[in-house]
């Protein structure tokens, strides 16, 4: 029997269909795959399920499909299933994350970026994590008692279903809560199946019967060691490139939590379809640890023997990589042999929307981000560009075989999903509705910008990253780094590598966005790192704007000082002449 934390529905709601988000996908459909008959036509449902998968650092480069990374696939790390979906759906090669898990997730579940105060996160752990001798100090995030968990009073995406008669599960990494209990009192989600604060899975494979402290205790069920009957019907469908003696091998080793979150997720929808359900399937994969005990044992053999190619190529990670592929082909594969009970002759895949993304850019150490500068943890594109693909069985829901070049962000899923859901009413959300370019029938989003705040440090890993604020328009991308109160433009059209600094050259485009950027950090009252305790103040001599304190200020030619301990402003200098 199944064990699971569990949140009792409110009385009196109408029943809807399920929405699930996808990260990854495998088998080709077999002959229960349908097309519309002579004569039918799919409309889209008032109220669709909803399928939505997170990978965790799962890097804009790491599909073996061209179509999400503007022709820049992994030559060594293969997924097929990802690689169906993208060429059946619609695939979003414009489409962005924060810089690693907790604002990522803090933004898809609530809408709002990171300054809203139902938001208030930046970056995992805290702002400061530079050293002590950086010239700036971030300010406090998160919660009060300092960690990344969802406010309170935010309203996350689940509630927003929940209210609309939607059954909600959350399967898999959850990172921005308190406990595990808080997923189904708190945050919107009926059914929590292995949710915790832990931001990784401590490790890959169970033991005993049971998974890592980590993952929450209702994945035990599905931790039992592999039989035949499991790596028949589970794997040997989806797996390519293995020996048959390879995956009979699996047989009676420990259970892979890949696999287990397709079981879990699996079972969801199985208790749920008969009314609308919102299936989140958040996944480990390819989050650390990653090494040879971490893969499963058939993938790591495979990657091992493989060829390396031209991108990185590291044999564990692929095994992570493919594993995931395939779990994620198991759900869809489900949802399109299940026959749908409210909607005779169709299964549950004429009815779902399927989408799939990431939580940030892939760890350079296992993907190089193809052409892209920077990685997770960065403001660079290797750190936000993502992958993102949508996909229905049913055209009025997605209509496939396109791609969107339309700049997109995390905080648009939550607008998204709810407006498939039929959820009435303008949102008091920062998150743009992407249903429209899910079915071809959107001319656009009314809006002209996305943007980023960063107030503090990572300096770790290889990487570099300082207080920034990001602006995206159109081609351009516009950064204002504090320490030193310079700006960086690049035309993404011609060098998505970030190589080429225009600002100088063109000066008319930093004061325009520039002065967009500065509107709406004034607009969302954003706060900034301070000038540390113990540095020299700093003199200050502007013709222009800047910001701090929550407000815009014009200055002409004044001198001011940054004091220890005071917001250093953004500055936007007027043009000379």
């Amino acid at each position: 029997m199944t064990t699971m934390t569990t949140r009792k529905r409110p009385l009196g709601l109408l029943a809807l269909p399920a929405i699930l988000t996808l990260t990854t996908l495998s088998a080709p459909a077999q002959a229960t795959d349908r097309a519309p008959a002579a004569g039918e036509r799919l409309h889209a449902s008032a109220r669709p399920n909803v399928l939505y998968v997170l990978a965790d650092d799962f890097g804009w480069s790491n599909l073996s499909s061209p179509r999400t990374n503007q022709g820049n696939p992994s030559d060594f790390y293969e997924t097929p299933a990802l690689e169906r979906i993208a060429q059946e759906g619609v695939a979003f090669d414009n489409a962005y994350s924060s810089v690693n898990c907790t604002p990522t997730r803090n933004a898809l579940l609530t809408g709002l970026y990171a300054p809203r105060p139902e938001n208030n996160v930046y970056l995992v752990g805290d702002l400061n994590r530079g050293g002590d001798d950086t010239l700036l100090k971030g300010p406090s995030q998160g919660r009060p008692d300092g960690s990344n968990a969802l406010a309170p009073q935010a309203v996350t995406v689940g509630e927003r279903l929940q209210g609309a008669g939607y059954t909600t599960g959350y399967i898999g990494k959850f990172h921005v809560t308190r406990s595990g209990a808080d997923v189904t009192g708190l945050h919107g989600f009926d059914e929590n199946l292995g949710g915790t604060a832990a931001g990784d899975p401590g490790a890959y494979h169970a033991g005993g019967g049971q998974f890592h402290t980590k993952i929450g205790p209702e994945l035990d069920a599905f931790a039992g060691d592999y039989t035949q009957g499991y790596v028949d019907k589970n794997i040997k469908p989806y797996s390519t490139g293995v020996d048959r003696a390879a995956l009979d091998a699996l047989v009676g080793t420990p259970k892979h939590v890949s696999d287990a979150l397709a079981d879990a997720t699996i079972g969801f929808v199985d208790r749920n379809k008969e009314e609308p359900f919102f299936a989140f399937l958040s996944t480990y994969g390819v989050h650390t640890p990653v090494g040879d005990k971490q893969a499963r044992a058939d993938l790591l053999a495979k990657y091992k023997n493989k060829k390396p190619g031209k991108s990185t190529s590291v044999p564990s990670y692929g095994a992570l990589v493919e594993g995931l592929d395939q779990s994620v082909a198991r759900v869809v594969r489900h949802l399109e042999t299940t026959e749908d009970p409210g909607n005779p002759g169709h299964t549950l895949a004429d009815n779902t929307v399927v989408v799939f993304t990431a939580d940030n850019g892939g760890v350079e150490q296992f993907t190089d981000n193809g052409p892209l500068r920077g990685q997770k943890g960065e403001l660079r594109e290797g750190g936000i560009r993502v992958p993102l693909i949508a996909w229905s069985a049913n055209p009025a829901l997605v209509k496939g075989n396109r791609i969107d070049h339309t700049p997109v962000y995390a905080a648009d899923h939550h607008a998204t999903i709810s407006a498939l859901a039929g959820v009435p009413g303008r949102l008091p959300v920062d998150g743009a509705d992407l249903s429209g370019l899910f079915a071809g029938t959107g001319t656009g989003l009314g809006r002209d910008a996305l943007y980023w705040h960063l107030p503090g440090y990572l300096i770790a890993g290889g990487r570099d990253q300082r207080p920034q604020s990001v602006i995206r328009s159109g081609r351009w991308k516009l950064s204002h780094n504090y320490e030193d109160s310079s700006w960086e433009l690049y035309d993404l059209s011609e060098d998505i590598g970030e190589s080429r600094d225009l600002a100088a050259s063109r000066p008319d485009l930093v004061q325009r966005l520039g002065g967009k950027l500065l509107a709406w950090l004034d607009d969302v009252d954003a706060p900034l790192a301070t000038l540390r305790e113990g540095r020299a103040p700093v003199n200050l001599t502007v013709t222009g704007t800047t910001y701090a304190d929550d407000k815009a200020t014009r200055r002409d030619g004044q001198t001011f000082t940054v004091r220890p301990g005071q917001e250093f402003p953004l500055v936007l200098r007027a043009p000379r002449g």
